[in-house]
């Protein structure tokens, strides 16, 4: 009796083994550098039903003995070696899905780019604007310093004008009122000149007048 039951525990025991849900039901993907393939059974001497490349995604059914069954994309069920299965997802395949998401910052680089290239010629063209505008500037300051010497210049002569047009009006006045004092001297002389020849000239002719009387009374 007791090697029977023995044998009726073994056969339930391997019945439970047998019919056990998968216990690494999930995903997995196919590593790196890998492109490995998919048998019927678990084992090289199982017939291949396909290949499938790195980084494919596939569904986990059951493991045994460093195999493991997973679930093709169209449904059918294989076995591949657990080895070349990996939990995460391989850097060729999160490369891939960087590219594609980094494919629309790419673009916006390459404007950002072309638009940095238009603003850096811009900016050359606006630097030699600049520099051609302190030019002129330093020219016009350098300008303005001489006229404003010279505008100083022409003040101080300007002073000094009207300094010397106020003496020469002074001169002038007092050569005017010299030459009133000239005048009125000559012209006093110059009466007193024709009063004295006027009194000779009467004088002459009273005494003519005189003397032809003195000699018509002798007559």
């Amino acid at each position: 009796m007791g090697l029977k039951a023995m044998k009726m525990g073994i056969g339930i025991l391997l019945s439970l083994i047998l019919y056990l849900p998968p216990a690494s039901a999930g995903t997995a993907y196919v590593d790196d550098l890998h492109k490995i393939t998919v048998r019927l059974g678990p084992g090289v001497d199982y017939k291949i039903i396909q290949t499938v490349p790195s980084g494919t995604r596939l569904a986990t059914v059951d493991t045994k003995n460093g195999w493991t069954r997973v679930r093709l994309s169209d449904s059918r069920k294989g076995w591949v070696v657990s080895r070349y299965l990996t939990d995460e997802m391989p850097d060729s395949k999160k490369y891939e899905a960087l590219k594609k998401k980094c494919a629309p910052l790419e673009k916006q680089v390459d404007k950002l780019k072309a638009a940095n290239s238009t603003l850096q010629k811009d900016n050359r063209v606006l630097s030699k604007k600049l520099a051609g505008a302190r030019d002129a500037l330093a020219t016009t300051r350098a300008n303005y310093e001489e006229l404003k010497a010279a505008s100083a210049d022409v003040l101080k002569l300007k002073s000094e004008n009207e300094k010397l047009a106020s003496r020469l009006k002074k001169k002038r006045q007092k050569i005017a009122s010299l030459e009133n004092r000239v005048s009125d001297a000559l012209l006093s002389k110059a009466l007193k000149w024709f009063l004295a020849g006027a009194g000779v000239l009467i004088l002459g002719i009273i005494i003519g007048a005189s003397g032809r009387r003195k000699r018509s009374s002798l007559l």
